[in-house]
């Protein structure tokens, strides 16, 4: 092997292993870990969302981007995801790309960012990260706008409409909540 493909493999896998790193220090740090949602979940949330053309929404620690373009793809929204782990965000730029979705996502952390303009918020995220989202959701967010949690729900504040858990089909509780 020559010295300059020696040198170009140790570029790549100290590239990888810094994203590896950064993802797991994201994961760790932000308490967001990158669990992809079925697509049947997504489907069921979209249905859920009863999104309308325009309207603003929010997947907060979105992943893959993967419920940001099905949004869009439904219902033309103005989708903004926010991803501060290295890897999922470079599959979520991909993914945009390949779709040819006209979505953001941003290498935010949402804790910093305003919610204001909200009309639906996708979360994905753990109990303890919803625990600390609630009064930034009860602060910022408008009347009128849903809050949609795949899995776990925000301890404090009461769903409109609860999906069970669903063995046959494989979807999760997912609750619906209104500001």
């Amino acid at each position: 092997m020559s010295d300059t493909t020696y040198l170009v493999l140790s570029i790549i896998f100290a590239c990888f292993v810094l994203l590896m790193l950064g993802t797991a220090l994201a994961n760790l740090f932000y308490r967001v870990p990158y669990v992809p949602s079925k697509m049947r979940v997504i489907k069921r949330v979209l249905s859920l969302a009863k999104l309308k053309k325009g309207q603003k929404v929010y997947d907060l620690g979105c992943g893959d981007g993967r419920f940001l373009i099905e949004a869009y793809k439904k219902a033309q929204v103005d989708a903004t995801g926010f991803e501060m782990a290295p890897i999922p965000y470079l599959l979520a730029q991909l993914n945009k790309y390949v779709h040819k979705a006209k979505v953001r996502i941003q290498m935010k952390n949402f804790f910093k960012y305003n919610l204001r303009d909200a009309d639906v918020i996708f979360c994905y995220l753990l109990p303890e990260t919803l625990a600390d989202l609630k009064d930034k959701f009860l602060n910022e967010c408008q009347k009128g706008t849903k809050i949609i949690c795949h899995t776990f729900q925000i301890e404090g504040l009461t769903p409109v409409k609860v999906v069970v858990k669903n063995k046959k089909t494989g979807i999760p509780n997912i609750y619906m909540y209104k500001i």
